[in-house]
């Protein structure tokens, strides 16, 4: 589910114009090999450039440096706490976002958008996007039996820049970069709505807020004795048309009628809203009201 959900990212502004002055990264993402600790080298141009792509130029190249060294090689200077610090800082600014813009959204979609936005897939296209993997020091294991590639290795140098960023400069730049960097990407919500029984759900969800009981009902139909029928179907409760589908059988359009009902529902979104972490910044904050959860069927 999530490769579909990648394909229909788009770059962030701030992305679009850090690629403009990135090297030609595409095909080196490929070929790049992994650094080794007895690399000495003390060229730390590339990690420049990718501060200066990434506006992160105020933050010291030492603290840079440290987060774009993979824990796998040894010592202290790794990025290990940068980037248990960065995983938990994302989580909480990403939870955030997408529970207020998405407020009735239940919680296995929710997590399935926060899998798709801050995963280790995610992580890994954005962190290629911006050159990042110029600048990582890694060492590939010993072992066989550990499995360690570039795009792991760059998803975690990611999160380490996020931790790098929280504990140099505060939760305002941090949120910032976030927000700029990984939750402005585009992002369809309704493929991962989708559940395996929809009438179920939803018979469950219009009993839990109160509503009357799903009833289906054929809005129309064409060709019902030839090889290519067509019918539509729509899903009731009480008055209200709550979904509608179609398909080449009454039991088809019924599904896809129940599936977008709860489509419409859960994928409600806020154009407008304040997140908790701002609510210093506003003269009055009103929370943003959070719809039941999930059904329980």
């Amino acid at each position: 589910m999530l490769r579909s959900l990648t394909k229909t990212y788009s770059l962030s502004a701030q992305a679009a114009a850090a690629i403009k002055t990135a090297p030609r990264f595409a095909s080196a993402f490929f070929h790049t090999q992994p650094l080794y600790e007895d690399n000495t080298t003390e060229d730390i141009a590339p990690i420049h450039a990718l501060g200066a792509r990434l506006g992160l130029q105020s933050l010291d190249s030492k603290i840079l440096k440290q987060a774009l060294t993979h824990k796998s090689v040894a010592g202290e200077e790794n990025n290990a706490s940068l980037e248990f610090i960065g995983k938990r800082v994302t989580g909480l600014f990403a939870t955030e976002y997408i529970h207020c813009k998405y407020p009735t959204l239940h919680p296995g979609a929710l997590n399935s958008a926060l899998r798709a936005f801050i995963g280790n897939k995610s992580f890994t296209k954005i962190a290629t996007e911006v050159g990042l993997q110029h600048t990582i020091t890694w060492k590939a294991p010993e072992d066989d039996s550990v499995k360690l590639g570039q795009a792991t290795v760059m998803a975690d140098c990611m999160n380490a820049l996020v931790g790098a960023i929280y504990q140099e400069q505060g939760q305002e730049a941090a949120k910032k970069f976030i927000h700029s960097f990984v939750l402005s990407r585009d992002f369809d919500v309704k493929p991962i709505i989708k559940v395996q029984e929809p009438k179920r759900h939803l018979t469950a969800l219009l009993k839990q807020l109160n509503k009357e009981p799903a009833e289906s009902r054929l809005l129309s139909e064409t060709g019902r004795a030839s090889s290519s029928p067509v019918f539509i179907v729509g899903v009731f409760s009480g008055k209200e048309k709550v979904g509608e589908g179609f398909g080449s059988s009454l039991k088809m359009a019924e599904f896809r009628a129940c599936q977008d009902a709860l489509t419409s529902y859960y994928g409600q979104e806020q154009k407008d809203f304040t997140l908790p972490s701002d609510a210093e910044n506003v003269d009055k904050y009103t929370a943003t009201p959070l719809g039941n959860t999930q059904a329980i069927i």
